[in-house]
C-alpha cells in the first residue's frame, strides 16, 4: 500500500487539471482522480505522461459531483484535496444544455456552488484531511471592478440571486459561478472549525499545450484558444471566457501553484493565489504574434501559420507577485507558452490533413 500523501483531485480531464495531476505525480503524491465516466479513466491512463505513474494513480466514479455526498467514496484516505472541476461555457456539453434552453442556474451556478460544497462537506467528514484547494478564476479578484482600496488578493461582492439571473453572456455567467461558489466555500469554512483549511487559486488567462486534446477542435475548447487564433491570423473579439485579455499565464505554472499549495509553509489557511500579473507576466496579443512569426519562421512562409500582429486587448491590474514570493518560483514568459501551444497545435493540424 502506497505511503505517497494522497490527494483528490477533480476535473483532471480538462486543461488545468490533467497538467495539474501530471504535476501531482511527478512531486510524489498518490492521486485518486474523481471522474464523471467511466471513459475518462482509459483516455487518462494513457496518456504518455502519465505511464511512470500508474500505480501512484487511483479513480473514483463520480457521476455528479453536486449530488448529496458525491464525495463521501472517493475522499477516504485522502490528505488533501485538488478541486479544479466546474462548468466552462466553451465545453460542448455545457453548450448543448444552454442550447436546449437550460438556465445558468442550472448550467452553470448551481453545479459550481453545490460540487464546491460537496467536496467541502466530505473533507469535514473525512478525519485525515488537511487542506482543501478550490480552483477559481483571476476575474473573481476585487480589482476586475474596480474596488476602491483592495488588496490583490481581496475578493470582489458576491452578487444576488436577481442579478446572478439577469446575467445574459455566458462568460459573465461563467465568472458569476465562480464568485458563488467561492463565497458559498468561505460561508462553510467559517460555520465553525472544520479539522482543514482552504487555500483559493485565481488563475488569469491560462496559455499552453492541453495533453489530452486529440484535435484541434478539442485544444481550441481550452482557453489556449487565443494562441491558436493569434498564431492562425483569427480575430480574438470576444472569446466565451473572456474577453481579449493580456493577463497570460502557462498552464505548468497554474498546476505547479495548485500543487505547491497544498504543503509549502508560506501558504496559509484562507490565502488567495493570484495566478496571473501584469508588468513582465501581461504580454500584449501583437506581441504574441510576432514571438509566433519568429519561433515559427518556415510554417508562417508556407501559409500554415498566419500570425495575427494588430490585436487589440487590455491588461486588468492583477499582482501575482505576492504569489510567486509565497510559492518560492516566477511564472515563465509568454515565449514558452506560445512555442508550446503552437507546436501542439501544429502537431495535430498535421495529424488531421496528413
Amino acid at each position: 500500500m502506497s505511503t505517497k500523501p494522497l490527494i483528490l483531485l477533480t476535473g483532471a480531464t480538462g486543461h488545468i487539471g490533467f497538467r495539474t495531476l501530471v504535476v501531482a505525480l511527478r512531486a510524489n503524491y498518490a492521486v485518486r482522480v474523481a471522474i464523471r465516466k467511466p471513459d475518462q479513466e482509459a483516455k487518462i491512463r494513457n496518456a504518455s505522461s502519465i505511464q511512470p505513474y500508474l500505480s501512484s494513480l487511483s479513480f473514483a466514479l463520480v457521476p455528479n459531483m453536486a449530488a448529496p455526498s458525491a464525495f463521501s467514496s472517493a475522499i477516504k484516505g485522502a490528505t488533501y484535496v485538488i478541486h479544479v472541476a466546474s462548468p466552462i461555457p466553451m465545453k460542448p456539453d455545457v453548450q448543448v444544455l444552454l442550447g436546449e434552453g437550460k438556465t445558468f442556474r442550472e448550467v452553470m451556478y448551481d453545479p459550481a456552488v453545490k460540487g464546491t460544497l460537496e467536496v467541502l462537506r466530505a473533507a469535514a467528514g473525512e478525519q485525515g484531511v488537511r487542506r482543501v484547494v478550490i480552483t477559481a478564476s483571476g476575474n473573481i479578484l476585487a480589482c476586475t471592478v474596480g474596488v476602491p482600496d483592495c488588496k490583490p488578493t481581496d475578493i470582489r461582492p458576491c452578487p444576488t440571486d436577481e442579478e446572478a439571473d439577469a446575467m445574459t453572456v455566458p462568460g459573465v455567467a461563467y465568472k458569476t459561478s465562480k464568485i458563488l461558489a467561492v463565497s458559498a466555500a468561505q460561508k462553510f469554512m467559517e460555520e465553525e472549525d472544520r479539522g482543514f483549511d482552504m487555500v483559493i487559486t485565481c488563475p488569469g488567462y491560462v496559455q499552453g499545450a492541453h495533453e489530452l486534446a486529440g484535435s484541434v477542435e478539442e485544444l481550441r475548447t481550452s482557453t489556449s484558444q487565443a494562441t491558436v487564433d493569434i498564431a492562425t491570423g483569427q480575430e480574438l473579439g470576444m472569446p466565451p471566457l473572456a474577453p481579449p485579455l493580456y493577463n497570460q499565464i502557462w498552464v505548468e505554472d497554474v498546476a505547479r501553484a495548485h500543487v505547491e499549495a497544498l504543503a509549502n509553509a508560506n501558504v496559509k489557511a484562507d490565502d488567495v493565489l493570484v495566478l496571473a500579473g501584469n508588468g513582465p507576466h501581461s504580454t500584449s496579443w501583437e506581441e504574441v504574434g510576432k514571438m509566433v512569426a519568429e519561433m515559427f519562421g518556415k510554417e508562417v512562409e508556407e501559409g500554415v501559420l498566419k500570425p495575427k500582429m494588430d490585436q487589440k486587448g487590455f491588461s486588468m491590474p492583477f499582482d501575482g507577485s505576492g504569489t510567486e514570493e509565497k510559492l518560492g518560483f516566477q511564472f515563465a514568459p509568454a515565449e514558452v507558452w506560445v512555442k508550446e501551444t503552437v507546436a501542439q497545435y501544429l502537431q495535430l493540424r498535421g495529424t488531421e490533413t496528413a
